[in-house]
């Protein structure tokens, strides 16, 4: 009987200091990192939400109140001292897609004035710290003689203003359009000029950093002081990315402890995964514990 006593007493020290260690993790939230559903109280690995377009009104299919102006959901900019229109575009040979698209035109640049400037932006709202993909298509069109085209009279160009206010000196970089410039009148133009009109496609990527809203510019330029008439058509503008809604949500900070680092995961709350290992590791070693007591009665009985 005597050594049944001090076995057991030797057996239950380990036991009670397992014990305490189990214990001690459960409650401060030890827990296992996994993949699984809610249900499971394991976390959850982040899912990543279907992109979309978030320019509004990017075909120019909504009604225009008339002919002129902006199309819905744009607005108009320019830099005056010259004539500026912008219209609504419904000659198929002018439109990319569908039925409208929009025309922006200058002439009648005043005297020794540079570098006029017509254009239309957008402010959206986007997910900070994401990709979005531009997409839109453009035609770059003059009347003047075909020797005097493509001599970098008139340009095209794309930026943005990262702040969201659709200020247009906000915009630090404008991207440049390769475009050829073609004939105004297209296909209605005397021969040799009848070319049917043709639209090129840009591309460009905008990075949003830390904005949460952001303006699109589309601008067209002249940048002489002719009498030559530029006209700009834009149509199926696109800027694809994650949802506005979808940015990742900031980690809490840790709560603060004053227990000494472990090199265990802590967690803030207890999840069912660690109750259920807890549970687990306590009837293996209540098992155990009982097995050796067994196992020395039989013993010192022999």
């Amino acid at each position: 009987m005597t050594t049944l006593l001090s076995n057991g007493r030797q057996l239950a020290r380990p036991v009670i200091l397992a014990l305490l260690l189990v214990v001690g993790l459960v409650v401060s939230g030890f827990t296992m990192i996994g993949v699984e559903d809610d249900s499971s109280g394991l976390l959850l690995a982040p899912q990543g939400a279907e992109p979309v377009n978030v320019i509004v009104n990017g075909n120019f299919e909504q009604p225009w109140e008339d002919n002129e102006g902006v199309a819905p959901g744009w607005q108009p900019y320019s830099n005056g001292q010259a004539h500026f229109g912008w219209y609504l575009e419904s000659w198929p040979e002018a439109v990319y897609d569908g039925n409208q698209a929009q025309l922006m035109e200058i002439f009648e640049v005043e005297a020794n004035v540079q570098s006029r400037v017509i254009a239309i932006h957008q402010t959206v709202d986007v997910a900070p710290e994401s990709t979005y993909d531009l997409e839109f298509f453009a035609i770059m069109r003059s009347q003047v003689h075909a020797a005097d085209r493509n001599k970098d009279e008139f340009e095209m160009h794309w930026g943005i203003d990262y702040s969201g206010q659709g200020d247009y000196d906000n915009v630090a970089d404008w991207h440049y359009i390769p475009l050829e410039e073609q004939y105004r009148l297209g296909s209605t133009g005397e021969y040799p000029e009848d070319k049917p009109l043709f639209y090129e496609t840009v591309t460009g990527t905008v990075q949003t950093e830390d904005s949460a809203s952001l303006t699109l510019f589309i601008r067209g330029m002249k940048k002489f002081a002719t009498g030559a008439e530029v006209n700009f058509d834009v149509d199926d503008v696109t800027l694809v990315g994650p949802p506005p809604d979808s940015a990742a949500p900031e980690e809490p900070a840790p709560a603060e402890s004053s227990m000494p680092e472990t090199g265990f995961v802590i967690m803030q709350d207890v999840s069912t995964g660690a109750l259920v290992l807890g549970g687990i590791v306590l009837a293996a070693i209540g098992a155990g514990a009982a097995l050796g007591l067994v196992h020395n009665r039989r013993r010192d009985t022999l």
